[in-house]
């Protein structure tokens, strides 16, 4: 007869992780779900009945035209890519007028609200099929608003070390604001009834970037019109490579891939990401330790968390297409 052990105690760390994630949860509806995207079909109708409302002076009392600004309101206060619009831009004014105990409370709201797009969890290591070259594995950082994937292992037409695309992640509302001149909305991929119910979502968002490209040798190297497509809650993604109809999607790769992946190809020129040093091979064990810590942190939180929710193995597969079950990892 055995005593049941006592469960593993979570460091300090992660337990303000997980509160911090709990009161998101309570705010925010996260946008990789169809809560999430209804959400933003009722802002979108409720902005467009405000619209009228306003254009028929006379018709329309003040007391609905408060009414539906009362909604907006409320709304808007659920969807995170709004909250961390505006919230943001209200931390930047705090900023530039002085007031910075008044600015770091805004950007602290802001990065919460931030935590609930699953298109900026997508940072660590990630595996896709680059065609004929087989399996690579790729690096994810940010910069801002700017995901950025560099090659951890690479080919004859990108090299590893080098920029495999970046993408532009700037948030927009759904509601009629203008846009910066450089800026532009891409609508989101609406799936058939048989792919949302396979990837629990009826709706994937997409970003505009822009793809890596080379001849053999890299030369010519050159970016190219490109599109980020994040999965439901940021499982998975994909990037196309538009002017070449090259797409892959992109895994998390399992700790014993990785460590494969990284002894064959990538371990001496991994990028760390902005305002990171890399170690080379010759680094002392802290240094080479503290780095893969780094590069692992994002897939091991997230393996755990599926994990304790009773999933098998979650990152061993990729499956696409609308009705075709092939699978990219096996």
């Amino acid at each position: 007869e055995f005593d049941t052990p006592d469960p593993l105690s979570s460091s300090e760390a992660r337990l303000s992780r997980l509160d911090s994630e709990a009161r998101s949860n309570s705010i925010y509806i996260s946008s990789g779900s169809d809560s999430y995207w209804n959400l933003r079909d009722e802002i979108s109708q409720l902005t467009e009945d405000l619209a009228s409302a306003n254009l028929e002076v006379g018709v329309t009392s003040d007391s609905v035209k408060d009414d539906i600004q009362q909604q907006l309101r409320s709304l808007r206060a659920k969807d995170p890519e709004h909250v961390y619009k505006v919230i943001g831009g209200a931390a930047r004014s705090a900023e530039r007028l002085g007031n910075l105990e008044e600015s770091e409370k805004y950007w602290e709201e802001s990065l919460r609200a931030r935590r609930m797009l699953p298109q900026f969890n997508l940072e660590g290591l990630w595996v896709g099929k680059y065609g004929d070259h087989g399996f690579e594995m790729i690096n994810v950082t940010y910069s801002g608003d700017q995901l950025i994937a560099y090659k951890v292992t690479g080919d004859k037409n990108i090299p590893r070390g080098e920029i495999s695309f970046t993408a532009d992640l700037s948030p927009h509302t759904s509601d009629t604001e203008s846009q910066l001149p450089n800026q532009f909305k891409l609508d989101p991929i609406i799936l058939s009834e048989s792919s949302a119910k396979k990837w629990g979502t009826k709706r994937l968002p997409r970003f505009p970037g822009h793809g890596h490209a080379a001849e053999p040798g890299y030369i010519n190297h050159q970016f190219l019109e490109g599109q980020l497509v994040v999965i439901g809650e940021g499982d998975y993604f994909s990037f196309a490579w538009v002017p070449l109809e090259h797409q892959i999607f992109f895994g998390r790769p399992s700790p014993e891939l990785t460590l494969k992946m990284l002894r064959e190809g990538g371990g001496s020129t991994l990028t760390a990401g902005v305002g990171l040093e890399v170690p080379g091979l010759d680094a002392g064990q802290k240094e080479q330790t503290e780095y893969v810590a780094r590069c692992l942190e994002v897939t091991e939180d997230s393996f755990w968390d599926d994990l304790n929710e009773g999933k098998v193995d979650p990152f061993s597969c990729i499956w696409h297409g609308d009705d075709a079950e092939y699978c990219y990892f096996e």
